[in-house]
């Protein structure tokens, strides 16, 4: 049965349908997959044109408005250098005692447009110390050579020799400097800080200059062109910093995590030695737990230390105190050292173990 007559509004919509087909100026096949990446009836954005004429964004974009997988970041400037310094002078007995006050530049990045914008800094580095008491002045370390030993691994110092506890699993952290040089409304700021295998802040400049701060009188060494030193002292150290300026598009997260580290010491082995155990990377804080329930009673002390040089050079930098009656430490900052040494007293002391739990930021 006839539904009736069609309306001339559905007669001209459906003569108007036929014909659209016809009506598209586009040139291109249609792909029942993927759409175009441009739509040629709307208004190309800015960084369509910029990419089309084979360049990039100059100022970053709202984070809905970027591609999936872009975190809107810039170009990066990065480099990586190698840094030799002695730990003391040969006068000297403490190590602490020579300040970090020789900086070497790393890199630079700024701002194209003079606009303010936030600026990722991010320092990797390996550190490796060496003996020098009573050896003639010391060379630099090719990089190969650092590289072969970038692990260090629980030991006890024994006088100037070290005696191997396990194989080389901890990431060797140096322990030099850094010094990062803001400019903003302000004008120009510093900002110093330690380390310990990466750190990473984030700034909101004009532009961000690196530098590395070891001690006098270190230098930067080149392999190509190799610069002779002629400083005798207790300990050097070889350093490999890598430092990386990232402009970014937002402030950085948080992301601590804990790694821990145990040691069994038996008194009665070795006495009086420093067991030293490395500080792994990006560690912050530690606290040291033990199976004792009273490890200070018992005789032992824990304390930041250098270790790979001399003992009588004083290498230690901080004692870290067992809470009394308690089988833990506080939670304690851990200052520029790459070790902590835990040496016990007392030959008749019970075996006792020790964790050694590290606040870490990757």
């Amino acid at each position: 049965m006839s539904k009736g007559r069609k309306t001339i509004k559905q007669m001209r919509g459906a003569e108007r349908a036929r014909v659209k087909p016809f009506n598209d100026n586009g040139v291109y096949l249609n792909n029942p997959n993927k759409g175009p990446a441009i739509d040629r009836h709307r208004p190309i954005s800015s960084d369509q044109k910029a990419l089309a004429f084979g360049m990039e964004p100059i100022s970053p974009k709202k984070l809905f408005d970027l591609p999936p997988g872009d975190a809107g970041s810039g170009q990066s400037v990065y480099r990586r250098v190698h840094v030799f310094y002695p730990l003391n002078r040969g006068n000297l007995d403490r190590i602490i005692a020579t300040p970090y006050s020789e900086a070497v530049q790393v890199a630079t990045n700024r701002s194209s447009d003079q606009k303010p914008q936030y600026f990722h800094v991010s320092f990797y580095g390996i550190g490796v110390r060496r003996n020098g008491r009573g050896l003639p002045s010391q060379q630099p370390l090719t990089q190969s050579e650092i590289l072969q030993l970038q692990f260090e691994q629980i030991f006890i110092q024994a006088g100037p020799a070290a005696i191997p506890v396990t194989p080389r699993f901890i990431p060797s952290v140096p322990t030099c400097q850094a010094r990062v040089m803001v400019h903003d409304e302000s004008g120009q700021r510093f900002y110093d800080m330690d380390i310990i295998g990466n750190r990473h802040m984030t700034f909101f400049a004009w532009g961000v200059t690196v530098f590395i701060l070891v001690k006098r009188p270190g230098f930067e060494f080149d392999e190509q062109n190799p610069q002779v030193n002629e400083v005798e002292a207790d300990g050097y150290e070889d350093d490999i910093i890598g430092a990386r300026i990232l402009p970014i598009f937002t402030n950085k997260t948080e992301s601590k995590q804990t790694r821990t580290i145990s040691i069994t010491i038996d008194p009665s082995e070795f006495v009086n030695q420093r067991r030293v155990i490395p500080i792994p990377p990006g560690a912050r804080k530690v606290q040291i737990f033990s199976n004792n329930p009273d490890p200070a009673g018992a005789g032992f002390e824990a304390e930041f230390y250098y270790g790979r040089i001399d003992p009588s050079t004083r290498p230690d930098a901080g004692r870290i105190d067992f809470i009394a009656g308690q089988s833990k430490t506080g939670i304690v900052l851990i200052p520029n050292a790459p070790s902590i040494a835990i040496r016990p007293l007392d030959p008749q002391a019970p075996v006792t173990g020790f964790s050694l739990a590290f606040e870490v930021e990757p």
